[in-house]
């Protein structure tokens, strides 16, 4: 990672409103992905079994993602320009009464404390992607700088880069490539290091489209809530109306290899969070 990427992603802008106040607005680095069409999902033979994933096609119009995981620094800066406490409740927000985030601790402390009345990355971390942050914790993010989290749809079109194999990187995915358990690559793939935490952002190379981290890493909430895959062609689709459970994507600096393909999917209550699940953002304008 070089020190330009990291200033650009701690970087923060500073505007006045109208009362004269200073509100602090995070920096992302934005990619822009035009519309397209694609197939989502993948078949049972190449799903491994994952039934969930039936293939369909997808049209997507254009849309901006971050280039990169949210990262602990972007985070706490969020949290403390809207001092948020220790209990990690937002009360200005959307949601009120959930959890945005959890400090992390033991043997996987690689995310945030609450420090003297603020929200500090873990030293050494900062650049790292943001842990044990909820669904409702990654909304209420993303709305605060005027974004959105990724459809499940617009995430995996994002992850394939105009592929259509198990991984952005062909039939195989090294560990070389992502931060996942090499030590479980897919059947007839070469065996890995298995670095057993997460890693700075962008601390391996870009798909073909220039986002880091699709795979591995950690996992990465969308908004759609989880349900069954239509079979039929869809224009921007945006999952199930209500649910209990909602998807994230993408597999782990834990996970098999398996569980990093383009098309594998899974799901959690909003209000869980974890050592595997960050997130990342996404933008309606150019």
């Amino acid at each position: 990672m070089n020190k330009y990427i990291f200033s650009l992603l701690l970087a923060i802008t500073f505007s006045l409103n109208a009362g004269g106040q200073t509100k602090s607005k995070i920096k992302i680095d934005w990619l822009y992905l035009p519309m397209g069409v694609f197939t989502m999902g993948s078949p049972l033979e190449q799903a491994k079994g994952q039934v969930a994933e039936v293939p369909h096609q997808v049209t997507l119009t254009g849309f901006k993602m971050s280039k990169y995981e949210i990262t602990n620094a972007q985070y706490a800066a969020f949290l403390n320009a809207n001092k948020i406490g220790s209990d990690g409740k937002y009360a200005a927000g959307a949601y009120p009464t959930q959890v945005l985030i959890y400090e992390s601790n033991g043997e996987h402390d690689w995310g945030l404390h609450f420090v003297n009345g603020k929200w500090v990355p873990v030293a050494g971390y900062e650049n790292n992607p943001v842990i044990r942050v909820t669904w409702y914790g990654a909304s209420e993010f993303a709305a605060y700088i005027g974004c959105r989290l990724p459809t499940e749809a617009e995430w995996e079109y994002a992850c394939r880069a105009g592929t259509n194999t198990h991984f952005n990187t062909g039939s195989c995915l090294s560990a070389t490539q992502a931060n996942y358990n090499g030590n479980i690559p897919m059947e007839g793939c070469s065996e890995g290091v298995n670095k057993g935490k997460t890693m700075p952002v962008g601390s391996f190379a870009s798909n073909a489209w220039g986002l880091y981290d699709m795979h591995g890493n950690v996992y990465e909430w969308c908004s759609d809530w989880y349900g069954t895959y239509s079979s039929d062609a869809q224009l921007n689709p945006k999952g199930p109306e209500s649910g209990k459970w909602r998807v994230y994507r993408g597999g782990s600096w834990a996970s098999i290899a398996l569980f990093c393909q383009c098309a594998y999917r899974n799901n959690s209550e909003p209000e869980d969070s974890g050592y595997t699940i960050g997130f990342r953002v996404v933008s309606d304008s150019k």
